[in-house]
């Protein structure tokens, strides 16, 4: 969702805030790139774009994409899975119909049909774009749903260093990092490195034995009682501790005027203390891409990325509980090339992914793989000035499934001098996984068999949305000096032949469930935005969403929609001596109801967060965080239950070692 255009796009000089580089930033257009695959200011990106900025993510102070989103957009929720793995539903669609891009890239892997979400750490990320709705036609399967893509920072200056830290009361959760960067006339290097470490947390129960014992009693003798206290349901009473290292580098060369090259590579290691086992998960990635600008009108892209993520139980005494748990690789090829035709502009591409995947949940501990083709053409056609209509059609092939499919978007922009208007049309697909094809195995040892299905179809989704958007500038009129957006979309998702499972055959006298594909859902909605940054350096936002399913939808223990979303934040910033400013913000997310209309879990919470950042004499950065302000403790603990038992407090040290020498 777009929010009020460039308002929050907040670049902090070296020695803190400015009412004047507040004032500078806000006339600035940030450049996107995810809705259209080329380079557009955001307010002529031909899809409402949803923008969280460098500033959002120094002021959020988040160790992670899930503790950022979470923050900043209505509509999306974490939750658990079983594992207490990850899991996600953004606007009706679940972990695995979002796609979760690296700089454009994908990641291989899946904790229970989720990306691991902790791999995605902010280090040297300077935004973060996100596009709701079918994105299948740019970016192929998985974008049933929408895109969320993960953008890194290139640091100008001839070098750059920092330490930084941060400790949360909540489970005594330490955060450490470190990176590095410089900068010559050729090449340009980003360094990051990032350790967490969270204990296990012992959720408090929400009754006490005697409570439930004089509730019993009451009912026993036939008087009033209260059935919520005999009534809680808490199936999680322990937060599993964790830990992770995550290391990158970014190199870039630049070769020629023309010739850009750029390679990357990754290590992330998680450990998850279970009671009786450690899960251990590594990834690995690397790629490295080129790129070749015959003219300003002419760019070819060319590229091949690694990514590898595995998984394995661990005993007490260091014994693995399987020869093999999980391990996924895919190799990916692309080219994209861009040619413009003075205002207009058009793109082809296509891609190669080879997909292989080796567990022992596979019959036999067989591996399986397969191979994706594709080709995508996209016009972006600006027919006057304020018209432009872009149109994209992609083809897609699969070889384990002998599955084809075709994706289309049209997207039309229209300005007239007080409103834009978007109205948009995209299909979305999501191909069966190799798990979902071939899976065989007993889940849990609780002689339940999980049965893959080689013949299932893929997931489709038709996107039907329409947007209309209001920004300007406010001069001369006291106390509304600054600039202000409002931001209007309504959508219709219509999801079809959705993979899920079923009551299956029996298998060696154990019940089954198979996988299959079902009808569908019609996912309903409306995202609205408001915002308003003053000139004074205070800021103003809000974001609402409502959703509505209707059709086959099935809730469950780990899935839990809500009907009505909406976060806020009220910020200041101002510089008050040479050495100290303040940089300040009141935030809070607002959670409905679940649309289960189950009685038996909370019925909504409401949480604020007030953060402060100072800056301090030469690049160092203090931040201190109150979250829960007003201390909410959920009634009872379920898998889409707030994770806190009340108010927790954060501090945090960031220096730049380059600024302070």
């Amino acid at each position: 969702m777009k929010l009020f255009g460039s308002a929050i796009l907040l670049f902090m000089p070296a020695m803190g805030l400015s009412a004047q580089g507040i004032r500078d930033s806000v006339e600035l257009e940030p450049v996107v790139v995810t809705a259209s695959h080329t380079p557009k200011t955001l307010k002529d990106a031909p899809v409402v774009t949803r923008l969280i900025t460098l500033h959002d993510i120094k002021i959020v102070d988040a160790t992670n994409i899930q503790d950022m989103l979470t923050q900043e957009i209505p509509g999306l929720e974490f939750g658990f899975a079983m594992t207490q793995e990850t899991s996600l539903n953004m606007s009706g669609f679940g972990g695995n119909a979002v796609l979760f891009l690296l700089d454009g890239e994908r990641l291989s892997g899946e904790t229970m049909d989720n990306t691991d979400y902790s791999r995605l750490n902010l280090d040297n990320v300077g935004r973060i774009e996100i596009v709701k709705g079918a994105s299948s036609a740019l970016y192929g399967s998985n974008a049933v749903g929408g895109v969320v893509n993960i953008i890194s920072r290139e640091n100008l200056e001839p070098w750059t260093a920092n330490a930084n830290t941060r400790y949360n009361t909540f489970g005594n959760e330490w955060r450490n990092g470190a990176s590095f960067s410089f900068n010559t006339e050729k090449w340009n290097s980003q360094t990051s490195f990032q350790h967490t470490k969270i204990d296990p947390v012992d959720l408090p129960k929400a009754h006490t034995s005697e409570e439930i014992a004089i509730e019993l009693m009451k009912k026993a003798q036939g008087l009033p009682y209260d059935e919520s206290v005999l009534s809680d349901d808490s199936n999680i009473s322990r937060l599993f501790g964790q830990k992770t290292y995550n290391i990158k580098e970014r190199l870039t060369f630049r070769a020629t005027d023309r010739l850009t090259l750029i390679g990357r590579g990754g290590y992330f290691f998680r450990t998850s203390e279970r009671d009786t086992y450690d899960y251990h998960f590594h990834a690995y990635s690397g790629g490295l891409k080129s790129r070749y600008a015959w003219d300003a009108g002419r760019h070819l892209e060319l590229s091949y990325a690694y990514d590898q993520y595995d998984k394995a139980n661990f005993l007490p005494d260091g014994t693995r509980t399987h020869d093999h748990d999980y391990s996924n690789q895919q190799h990916v090829a692309h080219a994209l090339y861009s040619h413009s035709f003075g205002k207009n502009n058009l793109i082809l591409g296509a891609d190669y992914m080879h997909d292989y995947l080796t567990t022992y949940q596979f019959l036999d501990n067989a591996s399986h793989a397969q191979d994706n083709i594709d080709g995508y053409a996209q016009f972006d056609w600006n027919i006057t000035d304020r018209l432009n209509v872009v149109g994209s059609i992609r083809y897609d092939y699969f070889s384990a499934s002998a599955r084809k499919a075709f994706t289309e978007r049209l997207a039309v922009v229209y300005k007239i001098p007080w409103m834009t208007l978007r109205v948009n049309y995209a299909s979305g697909f999501r191909a069966p996984t190799l798990k979902e094809m071939y899976m065989h195995f007993d889940m849990g040892n609780m002689g339940y068999m999980i049965i893959g299905n080689p013949d299932l179809e893929p997931e489709k989704s038709h996107n039907f949305n329409l947007a209309v958007e209001r920004t300007n500038r406010i001069r001369n009129s006291g106390f509304l000096d600054g600039r202000y957006n409002f931001t209007l979309m309504g959508y219709c998702n219509i999801f079809d032949k959705r993979i899920t499972t079923i009551e299956g055959p029996e298998y060696n006298g154990m019940e089954s469930a198979l996988y299959w594909n079902e009808e569908g859902i019609t996912v309903w909605g409306i995202d609205a935005s408001l915002g308003h940054i003053w000139d004074c350096g205070a800021s103003f936002k809000l974001n609402y969403s409502w959703m509505k399913e209707t059709g086959n939808v099935y809730y469950s223990d780990f899935y839990q929609p809500r009907s009505h979303s909406l976060t806020w934040r009220i910020g200041y910033e101002h510089r008050f001596s040479r050495l100290y400013a303040l940089d300040a913000a009141l935030s809070g997310r607002c959670q409905g109801k679940p649309q289960s209309g189950r009685t038996d879990v909370d019925q909504g919470y409401t949480i604020w967060k007030l953060m402060l950042q100072h800056h301090l004499w030469r690049g160092i950065r203090l931040n201190t965080a109150i979250d829960n302000l007003f201390n909410y403790k959920p009634k009872s603990y379920y898998y889409s239950s707030p994770l806190t038992t009340g108010t927790s407090f954060n501090i945090g040290l960031s220096v730049d070692l380059d600024q302070l020498l």
